[in-house]
């Protein structure tokens, strides 16, 4: 590299590193400069858990397979980039719960299993009568009981009972977050309902106001609630990378430290390599970002540690489809405690037509979370004979696939306990007043989704680029040389 410092180094190139990287270069093109960026990633390919292969005909993702459609900054960065002709919506159709070995409709009318309407609910057998008559106390609630963060079961037990967060709440949000719903942060899991909460005597009416759009549709005018594109989710992130004309790329480059350097930062990396930044923004877990910091261990002890779990999806490829009960649906949760592997399970051909030839199968089973991430570390054939137990057991499946892929992510989960937002402020003002300049940004903090993450890495890159202006650091036209 040029012995001027570059205005940024970006760590990690997952799906906020590479936001990050694009809107970096975007803000600085935009003041008139050329700028000095460079993307480092410790693996040989950028995407993070953003991996999509295609074999048989059929288009397999091994991490994340969507987006929600309904937030704003995802679609845009996808307009911005060009791509928004090759998105795809999901198919809607009726997801279910698994109690024993039999498949109940998730009632219509909630979300995440928390009610928006009660009718519905109430006529599910899903809950006994005890368990409707609770849930329908809560519209006589007198509310008050927030008062700063708490754990989300908790607060979902006082306001609708033991009986609906078992059988409804619990898995749908495990099957999503992969975490204990009874230890997560309500502030950070649910943060519109923490504030309606204070404001509002029932959680169905304020979850009502919150989510019209749960209402049902008019006659034949269903839109699903998640997009892809026709390739897979690796489109947006081959995309990133094929923009990012502006940035050094250094893939395969895990760095080691992070220290001062007189006004700026040296970030040494493994290889012996090092690089100079006036700023830097750390899109990796919290702690990879700790140990590149070893005078944080002494400054800011410790740097939000965040508690993570693993996780494994399980795809399942049945090229002459498959037999069993005829369901017109997405797929299936599991309640902890049932005695499966499975924590859920989607039919990626019904949900996602495109993903597999006519007339053929494919399954997504995910395993592990919170409640049982040793399995994780199972053999491949031991994972998907107990995947498979399940399926045999819960949907009548008879048909063995043609081929299974195992994924593991391990300690790929944050999961965030109680006091999590607090905990974030008095970091990032830590952050601030020792290391002026570097920004953290990923899952760890702020969100697991593709749209938070996004959200996180442009954030990351308008701070970074005031820190710039501030300090009268972005005089510098001299264009990015790459040894």
């Amino acid at each position: 590299m040029s012995a001027e410092p570059l205005h940024a180094v970006i760590v990690g190139g997952g799906m906020t590193g590479l936001a990050a990287a694009f809107h970096l270069q975007r803000r600085l093109g935009d003041q008139g400069m050329a700028p000095r960026l460079a993307l480092l990633e410790s693996e040989p390919r950028l995407g993070g858990k953003i991996r999509t292969s295609t074999r048989d005909g059929f288009l397999i993702e091994h991490g994340p397979d969507s987006f929600v459609a309904s937030k704003p900054g995802t679609y845009q960065l996808v307009r911005d980039l060009g791509l928004e002709d090759e998105l795809v919506r999901n198919h809607t159709g009726q997801a279910f719960i698994a109690r024993g070995d039999r498949l109940y409709p998730i009632p219509a009318g909630t979300m995440m299993g928390i009610p928006v309407r009660l009718g519905p609910l109430l006529r599910s057998p899903l809950l006994s009568p005890a368990g409707k008559l609770r849930v329908a106390l809560d519209l006589f609630a007198r509310g008050g009981d927030i008062d700063g963060d708490q754990p989300a079961g908790d607060f979902f037990r006082r306001r609708l009972g033991n009986q609906i967060v078992d059988r409804l709440i619990e898995p749908l949000l495990s099957g999503i977050y992969a975490g204990d719903v009874n230890r997560y942060s309500l502030q950070a899991l649910f943060p519109r309902i923490h504030q309606r909460g204070r404001n509002q005597r029932s959680l169905i009416r304020a979850m009502g106001d919150l989510y019209d759009h749960a209402k049902p549709a008019p006659a034949g005018q269903s839109r699903g609630q998640f997009l892809t594109f026709r390739t897979g989710l690796q489109a947006l992130t081959a995309r990133l990378e094929q923009r990012l004309t502006a940035c050094a790329i250094l893939k395969g480059s895990p760095a080691k430290a992070i220290r001062r350097q007189g006004g700026h930062y040296r970030l040494e990396l493994e290889d012996g390599r090092s690089l100079d930044a006036h700023a830097i923004v750390l899109a990796v877990p919290d702690a990879a970002a700790a140990e590149l910091l070893p005078a944080a261990r002494n400054t800011i002890p410790p740097l939000l540690p965040t508690l993570s779990t693993s996780v494994a999806n399980v795809v399942m490829a049945f090229p002459q489809g498959i037999t069993g009960p005829s369901l017109d649906g997405t797929g299936f949760v599991v309640p902890r405690g049932s005695g499966h592997a499975i924590t859920a399970c989607t039919w990626a051909h019904l949900k996602w037509p495109h993903v597999a030839p006519r007339g053929a199968a494919l399954l997504r089973c995910y395993i592990g979370g919170a409640h049982d991430a040793q399995l994780v570390d199972a053999s491949d054939a031991a994972i998907v004979d107990a995947v498979m137990a399940d399926l045999r057991r819960i949907t009548a499946l008879r048909e063995t696939p043609a081929f299974c892929q195992v994924t593991r992510w391990k300690h790929a989960m944050p999961q965030y306990a109680v006091g999590h937002l607090e905990r974030l402020e008095q970091t990032r003002k830590a952050m601030a007043a020792t290391f002026p300049g570097v920004f953290l940004a990923g899952a760890s903090y702020g969100g697991v989704g593709l749209p938070d993450c996004i959200r996180q890495g442009e954030q990351a890159a308008h701070d970074l680029v005031d820190h710039l202006g501030q300090r009268n650091l972005l005089e510098s036209r001299e264009a990015l040389h790459v040894d």
